[in-house]
C-alpha cells in the first residue's frame, strides 16, 4: 500500500515536493519510511503525485516527482451541506462523513436553536479545524479536491447563498413531501446543478427559519416518520441525494 499525504501547492515547485513538520514526522516517525521509499501525495487542486523521498536536510523532508496526474474522483452532483452546528464533536464526525460520501462544500449554521454559539477568533480557530478534518479525509477517501469549510453564518447569510438555486430543507414537521418523491420528480432537472441541503441544530429549524428558505426558493422536505439527530440526518439525506443522482451506489 502506497501512503497518502496532503502537501499545498506551494510546496511543489519544480518536481520537488515539500512536507511540513506535522507530514514529515508522521512519514519518518510513525511509518518509519527513508530515502527512496515512494508515497502518494495530493494537493488538493485535483492532481496526484507519485513522490521519491529524499534525504531529510535542514529539518525539512523533501522528495523527488516521479509522475503527476489529474485523477477525478469527485460526486457528478454539486451537492453543499449547510450543517447547524452541533455540540461537542459531531460537526468533526459530520464534516467527515461528508467528505467521504462526496459533498463539495460545508457551510456551518449559526441557527435560532443552536445550542452551540461560537464568534470571533474562536470561530475561526474551529474552522480552521475543520478544513483539516476535511483535509484527512480526504487521505482516506482519496479525494483530490478539498471541500472548503465555509465561515459560520447565519439564516439570513444562507439565504444569500441559496437565491435562485435548487435547496432543501429537512424539517421534521413537514407532512406531505419526502425527500424521495422530491428527488423522483426532479432527478432530470437537477442533474449536474448546485443543490443546498439544509440541516438544522440539534433543536431543529424554528418557524421563522423555515419560512425565511421557503421565501428564497427552498422546500421543505421530510426523511419519514422517524426523528432522526443532526448528526445522522445530514449524511443520510445527503446519501440519498447522491445515490438518485447516479453517484453512491
Amino acid at each position: 500500500m502506497v501512503h497518502r499525504f496532503f502537501v499545498s501547492g506551494e510546496n511543489i515547485r519544480a518536481d520537488r515536493v515539500v512536507f511540513d513538520s506535522g507530514e514529515a514526522r508522521h512519514i519518518e516517525r510513525v511509518l518509519r519510511l527513508g530515502p527512496g521509499d515512494t508515497v502518494t501525495v495530493f494537493d488538493g487542486s485535483g492532481y496526484e503525485y507519485l513522490v521519491r523521498l529524499n534525504t531529510n536536510s535542514n529539518n525539512r523532508l523533501t522528495g523527488e516527482v516521479v509522475q503527476k496526474e489529474k485523477k477525478d474522483r469527485e460526486a457528478s452532483a454539486n451537492l453543499y451541506l449547510v450543517q447547524g452546528l452541533g455540540k461537542g464533536d459531531k460537526m468533526e464526525t459530520i464534516i467527515q462523513k461528508a467528505v467521504e460520501i462526496g459533498v463539495k462544500m460545508v457551510y456551518p449554521l449559526a441557527g435560532e436553536r443552536s445550542v452551540v454559539r461560537l464568534e470571533g477568533d474562536k470561530a475561526a480557530k474551529r474552522v480552521e479545524r475543520w478544513q483539516e478534518i476535511a483535509i484527512e479525509a480526504c487521505k482516506q477517501c482519496r479525494r483530490n479536491l478539498v471541500p472548503e469549510i465555509k465561515p459560520i453564518s447565519d439564516i439570513t447569510g444562507i439565504c444569500q447563498e441559496i437565491d435562485g438555486k435548487h435547496s432543501i430543507m429537512l424539517y421534521e414537521n413537514e407532512q406531505e413531501l419526502r425527500l424521495s418523491a422530491y428527488l423522483s420528480e426532479r432527478r432530470q432537472e437537477l442533474a449536474g446543478q448546485e443543490i443546498f441541503l439544509l440541516v438544522g441544530p440539534e433543536g431543529g429549524f424554528s418557524t421563522a427559519e423555515v419560512e425565511m428558505v421557503c421565501q428564497y426558493g427552498g422546500l421543505a422536505v421530510s426523511l419519514g416518520p422517524r426523528i432522526l439527530r443532526t448528526e445522522t440526518a445530514g449524511i443520510v439525506a445527503a446519501s440519498i441525494i447522491l445515490y438518485e443522482l447516479g453517484d453512491l451506489g
